[in-house]
């Protein structure tokens, strides 16, 4: 009897050891799965933290961004060659989120000129957890002078339609605001966008009207304005350095001296005079202005009338031939840029214009373009921007030869996308090229390219 209750008793035992043994294993389930809980909760809190800063700075970047969207010229930083980092935004408050810092890093390659390319660096410092990021985006600024054919209407200020014919050839972007109109079978070399949602096919498409849009043609393309005037190039002319002309009409004929040496020869009422170029590279024209010569350096010209192509205007050294040629002309007018009906430009030959042309009220169009016989071809080397499409030229409905004024022989100067002429305008639209992030402990005032 005695052995049978210490039988009974060790059992007991045995299963209280075995009991104690669970809940001890229960307890640390639950012990770890509470430490395991409270680790993925810091975990998530650092993951929200993490993206709040990353998104802080996103804005940040967006913010600089829409600074250079609204500059009329390219970005120039600053410093003595206006190619250092320069500070937009200084521990700004920001949505209530943080703070953060801005540095905007021109491009190093293009010193002391209108820079294309900025780098944004951005920090973002979160309010209460001092967590950081940084980022940096590199942008690149769009200016017109990227295109080799722009407008906002495809028509003429009476309605009528403008169309692209058979033999025209355009190298280099081009967009219009408008419909495109076609004819017959006219070469477009490089992108071509329309904000419109269709093309006009005169008639009716292929096969008598087979375009060659050898990069392809995107509609329902983004409207892109242009300036309303030509005030920032008045500005930046009245600057130390600039040239502001008075005058109706003033007369500027780009020259070169025995030596080599680029001069303006200026005539105003019968007066003439010579000048050296604006140091800044911009020549304002209160006034019309007629141009004409050989252009040796960089220079803008800006006119509140009309400029009035008188003969050939041409860089001195070709870059058509050599392209390390640096010369570079702009034509911005707030009124229309006209081939001119001077002698020279009556001799039946093909007419040279190397230049950025804008027409910002209306066109880029031929003096009497719809008289006489075909004088030839008219030669753009560089870039059209026009408010209103203007003709050069007219063409015959069943031969789609030009019957009076200019064949068309457009060409784009590629050096135009990423060196635009002085103080060139921009069209507020901004690229993004690359972006990555780097360490928060990093000095972003340094410069960058």
């Amino acid at each position: 009897m005695i052995e049978q209750r210490n039988s009974k008793s060790n059992e007991r035992g045995a299963a209280l050891v075995i009991v104690i043994l669970i809940m001890l294993a229960l307890t640390g389930i639950v012990m770890g799965v509470s430490s395991i809980s409270v680790n993925e909760t810091r975990l998530a809190s650092n993951e929200k933290l993490d993206k709040d800063a990353f998104y802080l700075a996103e804005a940040g970047v967006e913010k600089s961004i829409q600074y250079l969207a609204q500059l009329s010229v390219p970005f120039l930083g600053s410093g003595a060659n206006k190619d250092q980092p320069a500070i937009l935004l200084n521990d700004q408050e920001l949505y209530g989120k943080g703070t953060v810092t801005s540095y905007l890093d021109p491009l190093d390659s293009n010193t002391g000129n209108t820079s294309r390319f900025v780098a944004i660096t951005v920090r973002a410092t979160l309010n209460g957890s001092g967590m950081s990021k940084v980022l940096q985006v590199q942008v690149g600024q769009q200016n017109f002078s990227r295109y080799a054919y722009f407008s906002d209407l495809e028509k003429f200020p009476s309605g009528s339609t403008i169309w692209w014919v058979t033999d025209d050839e355009l190298y280099g972007p081009v967009h219009t605001n408008d419909q495109l109109h076609i004819y017959g079978s006219p070469t477009f070399y490089d992108e071509v966008s329309s904000a419109a949602s269709s093309i006009d096919y005169y008639n009716g498409g292929p096969p008598q009207d087979d375009p060659d849009f050898r990069k392809g043609v995107t509609l329902d393309a983004s409207v892109i304005d242009l300036p309303n005037d030509t005030q920032m190039l008045l500005n930046k002319a009245n600057e130390p350095g600039g040239l502001v002309l008075n005058g109706n009409p003033v007369e500027v004929e780009f020259r070169i001296d025995g030596g080599g040496n680029p001069f303006l020869r200026v005539t105003i009422g019968g007066s003439t005079s010579d000048m050296s170029y604006p140091s800044n590279g911009t020549i304002y024209v209160n006034g019309r202005a007629e141009v004409e010569g050989t252009v040796k350096g960089q220079v803008t010209i800006g006119c509140n009338g009309d400029i009035r192509i008188m003969d050939n205007v041409v860089y001195d050294t070709d870059p058509r031939t050599d392209p390390t040629s640096t010369d570079l002309l702009g034509l911005v007018s707030e009124g229309n840029v006209v081939v001119w009906d001077s002698p020279a430009n009556l001799d039946s030959a093909d007419e040279t214009i190397m230049a950025a042309i804008m027409a910002l009220n209306t066109s880029w169009t031929v003096e009497d373009y719809a008289s006489g016989s075909p004088r030839g071809k008219l030669i753009v080397y560089g870039g059209i921007i026009q408010k209103q499409r203007g003709a050069v030229g007219t063409f015959s409905s069943y031969s789609g030869l030009i019957s009076t004024g200019y064949e068309k022989d457009y060409h784009y100067d590629p050096r135009l996308l990423d060196n635009p002429p002085p103080a060139f305008p921009t069209t507020g639209q901004v690229e993004k090229i690359a972006w990555n992030e780097i360490d928060p402990s990093s000095d972003i005032s340094m410069n960058f390219w």
